[in-house]
């Protein structure tokens, strides 16, 4: 997806209201940064739009489509000849996943992987943890260590206890409890090239 430049006020259509009303919260966040066309909001809007990159490519476009280049639900519901209701959940799931990517901090993998090293005794553990932050994603997690989704997701808990109960990793529980409080979102994030972006730093 090419860069997008803010060029003026976005406004929501009235006819969009009710529909809007169940997922207020997330597409509040998104409306919030599009709203006015400060340097604060540019600079956050820049970074809306290098996240797309990071979702299903469908849900890149209504994004771009609403966000950017203002078109009505409706009218992007005509051009992907789906109903006005699924463009609103797609674009709803959407807003809660860029939130989410919006927040997330940035990390040194490689020394992460270090740290963890040293805390952890099981190399499926460590990759499951490292694995979730970089794909966050434990569906693409799950197909890469060919176990079940089940094991990822009680395997990162285990871990993310045993991490709580001791100082020595504790910079980093709150970046993996961010995670947590998340999963229902990671759990259908699902991002391109995932191999490339893993060969570097999964040994």
């Amino acid at each position: 997806m090419g860069s997008c430049t803010w060029s003026g006020h976005y406004s929501l259509d009235p006819s969009e209201l009710e529909t809007r009303f169940a997922v207020e919260d997330g597409m509040a966040f998104m409306d919030s940064i599009f709203e006015e066309s400060t340097e604060e909001s540019i600079a956050k809007i820049q970074r809306v739009n290098e996240i797309l990159e990071s979702l299903p490519p469908r849900e890149a476009d209504f994004v771009d489509l609403y966000y950017f280049k203002h078109l009505k639900q409706t009218d992007i519901a005509e051009i992907f000849k789906v109903s006005q209701p699924t463009v609103c959940y797609r674009l709803s799931r959407a807003a809660s996943r860029i939130r989410f990517l919006f927040n997330l901090p940035d990390v040194d993998l490689r020394q992460m992987e270090k740290d963890l090293e040293g805390f952890l005794s099981d190399p499926l553990d460590i990759k499951i943890l490292i694995l979730m932050w970089q794909t966050t994603c434990q569906s693409e997690v799950a197909d890469h260590l060919e176990v079940s989704q089940g094991l990822v997701r009680h395997r990162y808990l285990r871990s993310l206890k045993r991490m709580r109960a001791s100082s020595i990793l504790e910079k980093y529980v709150k970046i993996f409890e961010y995670l947590e409080g998340n999963l229902n979102i990671i759990r259908e994030v699902q991002r391109p090239n995932f191999e490339d972006r893993i060969t570097h730093t999964i040994r």
